[in-house]
Parts: structure tokens; C-alpha cells; sequence
């Protein structure tokens, strides 16, 4: 991936209304092309980071699961 990872969140043992406040947040503050990595177990906590970030442009650049986790990194887009 040409462009580094600028923030990286672990989901899996945080207070979810707090670690999505923390998300947006540092998406926020991130500059156009700036990769967002967010990790964790819940499948309805990925559905809902989706929500979350649905007000903001991004691109999801790369994704991986499996029966334990799930890690999805959002590009930041214009």
C-alpha cells in the first residue's frame, strides 16, 4: 500500500459509542488520502462504522476477515 496507515483503531474490547466518537473524530482531522485502520470482532459494530463515517468521503483500500476478526482500512477522500 503506497500510502501509510495515519491512525489505527482496535475495537475489540472498547466502549463502542466512545471508540466511534474517537473514529470520526480523527477521520476528521485526517488529510485527503490518509488511511484509516479500524479492527475489530463485532459484526454489528462493522456495520455500524459504516454509519458512522457514511457523512465523510472515503474509499475502503483494503479489508480482511476471518472467523475472529475483521480489520478494514478507509482512505480519506476530497
Amino acid at each position: 500500500m503506497e500510502t501509510k496507515i495515519k491512525h489505527k483503531f482496535d475495537l475489540r474490547e472498547a466502549i463502542i459509542p466512545f471508540a466511534f466518537l474517537k473514529v470520526t473524530q480523527a477521520f476528521r482531522d485526517m488529510k485527503p488520502g490518509d488511511i484509516l485502520q479500524v479492527t475489530g470482532d463485532d459484526p454489528k459494530t462493522r456495520k455500524e462504522i459504516f454509519k458512522v463515517l457514511q457523512t465523510v468521503n472515503y474509499t475502503v483500500v483494503d479489508t480482511e476477515e476471518d472467523d475472529n476478526f475483521y480489520c478494514i482500512c478507509f482512505k480519506k477522500e476530497n
